[in-house]
């Protein structure tokens, strides 16, 4: 084989190793190679002082660019693991509040009412409120006329369409705000009441409030109980 085959395949082997391993390669691979490479090079063009200075000081900004990424990703850890600390004490002190909380789900209990509470950015012509069970099916509506703008309140009797009780359980609620005029009606729904317990779940810290989950990031309002 050729001498110039030799320093021309070695080269380039250097060079793919370099780049598919950056982020792994220490600094004895490094040199290890760079020896190979002078070893085999091809005496009628050796590598030049210059060439070689030039791929010393691409290593070493390699290295320092790894040991900044290896700082940050240290800092972004523990930047993290307070950010949870933090979460998780917060969501601790809820407990025995009374909360509000973003959130379409509503319990309901054989002989109690529940309150539905929701806010709209306009006001509303007509405000239909939609009652539905965990197989999504509907279970209540009921038509409100003249609907302001801001926080409502509308009591449900645990009543379906056909004024039968419900069974007890968790359901879910929709707004479906409509008016005279062509415009784009926001509707938000709430629950309130006493914070009784944390879970922490993989889906985040989250607190249940009336025996509902709610995520803490959801909380709008925290007061205490009078």
């Amino acid at each position: 084989m050729e001498l110039h085959n030799i320093n021309s395949q070695t080269s380039s082997a250097f060079k793919q190793g370099e780049t598919a391993k950056r982020n792994e390669m220490g600094q004895q691979q490094f040199l290890q190679l760079l020896v190979a490479q002078m070893r085999h090079q091809d005496p009628v063009n050796p590598l030049e002082g210059a060439e070689f200075a030039a791929q010393l000081a691409q290593f070493n900004s390699v290295e320092q660019l790894i040991n900044v990424n290896d700082g940050l990703k240290k800092l972004q850890e523990s930047q993290d693991m307070m950010s949870t600390g933090l979460t998780n004490s917060m969501a601790a002190s809820l407990t025995g509040k009374n909360v509000k909380a973003i959130t379409e789900s509503v319990p309901y209990t054989h002989g109690d009412t529940t309150d539905i509470q929701y806010k709209l950015s306009h006001s509303a012509s007509e405000v239909d409120i939609v009652i539905m069970n965990h197989e999504g099916r509907e279970v209540r509506r009921e038509t409100l006329q003249n609907v302001s703008a801001g926080e409502n309140n509308w009591v449900w009797d645990g009543e379906n369409n056909n004024g039968n009780r419900v069974q007890d359980g968790e359901y879910f609620v929709k707004i479906e705000p409509k008016t005279d005029e062509d415009t784009d009606i926001q509707a938000i729904t709430y629950i309130e009441g006493l914070a009784t317990k944390v879970r922490y779940t993989s889906e985040g810290v989250k607190l249940n409030v009336n025996g509902i989950d709610v995520p803490i990031g959801d909380v709008e309002e925290v007061g205490i109980l009078l």
